[in-house]
């Protein structure tokens, strides 16, 4: 019951934390969390104070301010709140191998008992049954024997399935809570797709990893968006951004992956034979992209036409990940300079 009280308390702390965490895109990891879930407590005051300053500025709380607070408000022994997490599923499986080898044990002596009045029993059936009544209570022993060997060991079988009951649902409880939040905090709540954090996390992988294929980074932008807002309301705007998405995640799902890096600017993370491919998908990517368009609600009278820039940016070997957003930046910028509505690639 103490470790069941424990883990409970330990999961409610992570769900008053995550939501904050997930509303401004934190990566979930034990020096966020110690910091977010010191934030809910309010126990540091001057913590609070300087978040609250760090997400007006940034909108966000970035991993070198993270852990200037870390460092000048808390300490190693606040990670426990996260590790506990850990260690808590360590003493649930702990607890579920001592079973297993609990009913192992049952199981040898039950074994041992079987064989033996099995012996006993062949050998009695050799007998003459009508010698005494000594045979029979013989028999009686090894029966009651049998009997009450089996009530141990079903005894020992129930108390086994009911541990592994309450260590299944422990489990699963705390893999929902901690799945649920990882997707959460990896995605941008407005279009679905996958937000800037997991943008940065994504394309070192995607850089480091071997590959015979052309690696490539499309940035998109949508031409002219401020216009939108501008005309047609925040909300007319939020509806460009999600058409736009979904147009992205229609055509990247099955090659590569797509993000939302910020405001009206989104990117893929992509791999092709050629540069000619890339440019063939981009290209695809922004003639169906055109065909969107706002309308007038009741009338239906298209009101504006939708469009977007591409840049493109191949992968060299000698490139960093860094150096690689550079080349798309750049090939966005041109693309956006030579008129918008097409595509460039890095030079």
């Amino acid at each position: 019951m103490e470790q069941n009280s424990s883990f409970a308390q330990s999961a409610s702390c992570l769900k008053q934390a995550v939501p904050f965490m997930v509303k401004y895109q934190i990566p979930l990891s034990p020096m966020n969390y110690a910091i977010w879930y010191c934030y809910v407590l309010g126990k540091e005051p001057d913590l609070n104070r300087k978040l609250d300053e760090i997400l007006v500025e940034h909108g966000t709380c970035p991993p070198d301010s993270a852990k200037s607070l870390f460092d000048e408000f808390l300490s190693e022994q606040d990670l426990a709140l996260f590790h506990e997490m850990s260690d808590l599923v360590k003493g649930t499986l702990s607890s579920v191998e001592q079973e297993i080898n609990n009913t192992l044990n049952c199981s040898e002596e039950f074994s041992a008992v079987l064989s033996e009045c099995h012996v006993g029993l062949h050998q009695l059936k050799k007998q003459d049954l009508g010698s005494g009544p000594e045979i029979y209570n013989d028999v009686l022993n090894y029966v009651s024997k049998l009997t009450q060997e089996s009530i141990v060991m079903q005894h020992n079988a129930l108390c086994f399935q009911k541990k592994l009951e309450v260590a299944y649902s422990e489990i699963k409880q705390l893999q929902e809570t901690l799945t649920d939040a990882q997707t959460k905090a990896s995605t941008d709540k407005l279009t679905g797709l996958l937000n800037r954090g997991k943008f940065d996390d994504d394309i070192i992988k995607f850089c480091d990893e071997p590959s015979t294929l052309q690696k490539v980074l499309i940035f998109v932008d949508i031409d002219h968006f401020k216009q939108f807002n501008d005309e047609f309301g925040h909300q007319r705007g939020d509806d460009v951004l999600r058409k736009v998405a979904q147009k992205l995640q229609l055509h990247s799902n099955a090659q590569g992956q797509a993000y939302r890096y910020g405001g009206e600017e989104f990117c893929i993370l992509i791999s092709f034979s050629s540069i000619s491919e890339a440019v063939g998908f981009s290209n695809r990517i922004r003639e169906d992209i055109a065909k969107l368009s706002i309308k007038d609600k009741e009338t239906g009278e298209v009101l504006k036409h939708i469009s977007a820039s591409f840049g493109i940016a191949l992968y060299g070997k000698t490139m960093t990940w860094h150096s690689l957003v550079e080349c798309a930046d750049k090939a966005l910028y041109l693309a956006k300079s030579h008129g918008r509505n097409r595509v460039e690639v890095a030079g």
